[in-house]
């Protein structure tokens, strides 16, 4: 098979350091090389570079994507090669041999791929390390991408028009692309934490990022989103290296500068042990460099002893363990919730659905089988995995079977083979899950093709919670309870939960609920007037909780719309007509009358200044207007 490796440099003294040389010694020896240098080379590193590969040197203007352009030129006639990479000297590694990445890219059957993907300005391949097929190096895209291509110097422009745009032109075009690493939930997760953990920390210095805090509310704005924009991999995920180095690489700006403050020194401490030959020199190189070619754009100050203390579960390779969790409620659905279709079991039953054939169904967490009943009326074959032994022999009297065990402590996958069912239940479960990622992970593993996976858990935005926020309380959960809740989810949670997870939502429901009809026992007196009609009013606050199908994510495939929630009923038919509604329409129409008041007395002024200029033009009418008055 034969490959072309595009390797583009720049070193401020020319030089190739031990790292970069692993890295062309390496691609050497599983592909044709052409090392592009930016600024030039020494003479002792050129001679070197020229016994394992094609040498070019140009100027240092345009980026990596210059340096990609003339690599690709010099490699001449592309359609020779079976694969076509560019990369560049950004990083060390790769600690795995590059003819893995390759062998296991190709057997996935995509047009182009990298190592990883960033969503950061939309969803795209990172380019520090890129994979293209001969379909893809076919293709008008590819072939029209690099014949626009023109030298950029503003670093922001580069990555926008080039690095993201080379992603979007492909995947326009109909290529597919997937990437080697493929981020875990509980990595998701954690990557989302540090970041929220870096704004926390962040600082600002209009010097080094100028165009970033127009103002003092830009800046508190992004503090306050940062933690919700789209992790970078490379940093957020760095320890996944060690993971058997399923991200293969580790970016030397993650080495040097510690962006996010999570304890960079302990991440190349462990590299060093774990991977000596590929790790050796690194540390001299950054000690070396870190003045000089440092970016110094982090804005995380170094932290203090106890600050670093309060993020030590976020930190590269922590190994500080979880608090312990809680138990699961005792009852999943208050007494008589079950009837209706504006109840969580009726959603989850129309979502799972039936079919002319018996459908296959497993319920995680299946109680006394609630839900499990009503499948079971609609034709489906359920089975329930459930660690109370009463409640599962409860169950089993309804379900076809039952296994006592318990899903947080023993895999799902241990328990069932792979695509076992047509339908699997997560219902009012995932909030109290120590890891729920990794739960839905592995319910996912367990679907057959074409299978659904449905879960049902509490709104976290439902207008009781708001409004008991509001009065200076915070109810976790309604009651009965053994335990509070780990975490509960918005929507806009839940959709992550599950896109992290690997799955596609296709389907949302809401079972609705007035803020003040609901478990979570809001003091109505205790409201002022009219603020419960104004929560009434907001997003998602008559949802008291989501049901949502999904299915496993398609390799490569572009991200989908989320769906839009269809309610389990009409929202007015549980909105209450209140007091509070009373109040809030009265101020309503007094606020309406105070707005038209100005306008109408300034018609009536107008009139007035009208008649009294009329009465200056006719002195007549003038006189006659004093008689009336003296008459009267």
């Amino acid at each position: 098979m034969s490959r072309l490796a595009v390797v583009a440099t720049y070193d401020t003294e020319g030089r190739l350091w031990p790292h970069l040389r692993r890295q062309i010694e390496a691609y050497a020896a599983a592909a044709e090389v052409v090392l592009v240098s930016a600024g030039g080379l020494v003479e002792e590193d050129r001679a070197w570079a020229e016994a394992r590969a094609q040498v070019v040197e140009r100027g240092n203007s345009g980026y990596d994507f210059a340096s990609y352009k003339a690599g690709l030129d010099a490699a001449g006639d592309l359609s020779r090669f079976d694969l076509v990479v560019l990369t560049n000297d950004s990083y060390i590694g790769p600690v795995v041999p590059p003819e893995q990445i390759f062998e296991e890219m190709a057997a996935r059957g995509v047009d182009f791929w990298g190592l990883t993907r960033n969503g950061e300005m939309g969803d795209h391949v990172q380019s520090y390390f890129v994979g293209f097929s001969p379909t893809a190096v076919a293709s008008d895209a590819f072939v029209e991408f690099w014949g626009d291509f023109e030298p950029l110097d503003d670093r922001g422009q580069v990555i926008r028009r080039y690095e993201v745009g080379l992603t979007r032109r492909l995947a326009d075009a109909g290529l597919t692309y997937d990437t080697y690493f493929v981020p875990r939930a509980s990595e998701h997760r954690l990557a989302r934490a540090r970041r929220s953990w870096m704004g926390v920390n962040i600082t600002f210095d209009p010097d080094t990022d100028p165009h970033l805090l127009p103002n003092k509310t830009a800046e508190w704005d992004l503090m306050r989103t940062i933690g919700n924009q789209p992790p970078n991999p490379c940093i957020t995920m760095a320890d996944s290296v060690l993971d058997g180095g399923r991200l293969p690489i580790v970016k030397i700006e993650t080495l040097r500068d510690d962006p996010y403050a999570l304890d960079a020194e302990a991440l190349l401490w462990s590299c060093e042990r774990a991977y000596p030959g590929v790790f050796a020199g690194v540390r001299d190189y950054l000690d070396q460099t870190r003045d000089t070619r440092g970016r110094q754009l982090t804005k995380v100050e170094p932290l203090s002893l106890e600050r670093r203390i309060d993020g030590r579960t976020l930190a590269y390779c922590s190994r500080t363990e979880p608090a312990a969790v809680g138990l699961r409620p005792s009852q999943r659905f208050a007494p008589g919730s079950l009837d209706g279709d504006n109840t969580p079991p009726a959603q989850v039953a129309a979502l799972v659905g039936s079919a002319p054939e018996v459908l296959e169904v497993l319920e995680v967490g299946c109680w006394t089988g609630e839900i499990g009943r009503r499948l079971g009326a609609q034709g489906c074959r359920v089975t329930g995995v459930e660690p109370d032994e009463e409640a599962a022999a409860y169950a089993g009297k309804e379900l076809a079977d039952v296994i006592v065990a318990d899903p947080f402590r023993t895999p799902l996958t241990d328990l069932f083979a792979p695509g076992s069912f047509d339908a699997v239940v997560v219902a009012e479960l995932i909030e109290y899950a120590p890891d729920p990622g990794a739960l839905l992970e592995e319910a996912r593993a367990l679907l057959a093709p074409g299978g659904r996976l449905v879960i049902s858990t509490p709104n976290a935005n439902h207008g009781s919670r708001r409004l008991a926020v509001l009065q200076g309380h915070w109810p976790a959960t309604p009651l009965p309870v053994d335990r509070a809740p780990l975490r509960s989810y918005d929507r806009l949670g839940l959709m992550r939960l599950l896109t992290d997870a690997g799955l596609v939502p296709t389907d949302l429901r809401g079972t609705l609920a007035d803020p003040l009809v609901s478990g979570y026992g809001v003091p109505q007196k205790a409201i002022p007037y009219a603020v419960a009609e104004w929560v009434r009013d907001r997003p998602d606050a008559l949802v008291e909780a989501f049901q949502v199908a999904a299915r496993p994510t398609v390799p490569g495939e572009v991200p989908v719309r989320r769906p839009e929630l269809v309610p389990a009923v009409a929202p007015e038919s549980v909105r209450l007509t209140d007091v509070h509604t009373e109040r809030a329409e009265l101020i309503k129409n007094e606020r309406r009358a105070g707005r038209k008041l100005p306008t109408k007395v300034a018609k009536l002024e107008e009139k007035v200044r009208l008649l009294e200029a009329e009465l200056a033009r006719n002195p007549l009418r003038r006189a006659a207007g004093q008689l009336k008055r003296r008459v009267w």
